[in-house]
């Protein structure tokens, strides 16, 4: 939270940290399972499948670590703020008094395992927050801080 800490208004505190939902590993571990399988297997056209499934699961593994280790989804008494990115960074901050409206959207795996995505609504302008652990909360986070 160093971008958050660095940028912090006067009288702003930190109310709510969302997580990134550990579901984001789902892909890279299934990858790299098929291709250990197939990579293993006498079959020169399974193994050169599973080399390359390998070589794409480890390539999605390392973009869910930088995923996880960059970004912030938080909610403060003042602003809603996504930041992005280690090496170049995107931060988007929403005023909450600007916030029209949010949708949360969740897919039965989602459902299942506890996370979703959150879509804020200011001025006409539609910003998504992906893969929120708990979209439920941090949207009752974010009511709480407008009243």
């Amino acid at each position: 939270m160093s971008y958050i800490n660095n940028n912090l208004q006067v009288g702003e505190t930190v109310e709510y940290c969302a997580n990134i939902h550990w579901f984001i590993f789902a892909k890279p571990a299934i990858l790299l399972l098929l291709g250990y399988l197939f990579y293993s297997t006498q079959t020169d056209i399974t193994h050169y499948a599973g080399l390359f499934m390998l070589v794409l699961g480890g390539f999605h593994l390392i973009k869910s670590i930088l995923l996880k280790i960059g970004t912030e989804y938080i909610v403060t008494n003042k602003r809603v703020i996504l930041k992005s990115g280690i090496l170049s960074r995107d931060a988007l901050e929403l005023m909450l008094n600007k916030c029209e409206g949010m949708r949360i959207n969740q897919s039965v795996m989602g459902r299942i395992f506890g996370f979703g995505s959150i879509l804020v609504t200011t001025g006409g302008v539609t910003n998504t927050f992906r893969f929120v652990a708990n979209p439920m909360k941090f949207r009752n986070e974010i009511n709480r801080q407008i009243q």
